[in-house]
């Protein structure tokens, strides 16, 4: 994190944030033995954040099926960062990372009753807020799944990222994982 005087205030400038202005390319190079493919490449799009591209690269590595689709649309009113696609264009998964409108749950819920459907926060504390909002305006949950990562792990992870990127996920013990990133050691608990 890199510090910077703006009209005589200190301000917390996030290298992981990157510019929202930018179109960027990460390149990884997996391994993990849940995952037989060996490369996966993400785009940060324009007015997307680097957390964003680390959270969906988490919920590839942790939710991975041989039919996982990232950024594509589902053909329907709005896209999941990824989601498997099942029958009569009714997904089997939808996962959604980051900052999600509590409208969007709220039709998801509704619309997808028999899909799993899986939101992703970047803290427990950030989760535990959505989770609480959530409980309160949708009705149906049983089908809802929530995860999150310690505090500046996904931070973190974004700092390290480079154009080509060499992963290795591993399982430290029971809900809580390791990242090798590019010779670096991250880990997190998984909260729920």
């Amino acid at each position: 994190m890199r510090k910077r005087k703006n009209n005589g205030q200190d301000q917390n400038v996030r290298a992981a944030e990157g510019s929202t202005l930018m179109i960027e390319k990460f390149t990884f190079e997996l391994h993990s033995p849940k995952i037989p493919r060996e490369k996966i490449v993400l785009v940060k799009a324009l007015g997307e954040l680097r957390n964003h591209v680390v959270l969906k690269l988490l919920a590839y590595l942790l939710y991975y099926d041989p039919e996982l689709k990232v950024d594509v649309s589902a053909e329907m009113h709005y896209k999941p960062d990824l989601f498997i696609p099942g029958d009569h264009n009714v997904p089997k998964l939808w996962i959604d990372c980051g900052k999600i409108a509590l409208r969007k749950v709220e039709s998801l819920a509704a619309k997808l009753k028999n899909t799993r459907l899986i939101f992703i926060k970047e803290s427990k504390r950030e989760l535990d807020v959505f989770k609480k909002l959530v409980e309160k305006k949708v009705e149906a949950t049983s089908h809802l799944e929530f995860l999150a990562f310690e505090p500046g792990f996904v931070l973190s992870l974004a700092d390290a990222l480079e154009r080509t990127n060499h992963l290795t996920l591993y399982e430290v013990m029971e809900n809580v994982i390791g990242i090798a990133l590019n010779d670096q050691i991250f880990e997190s608990a998984l909260y729920h």
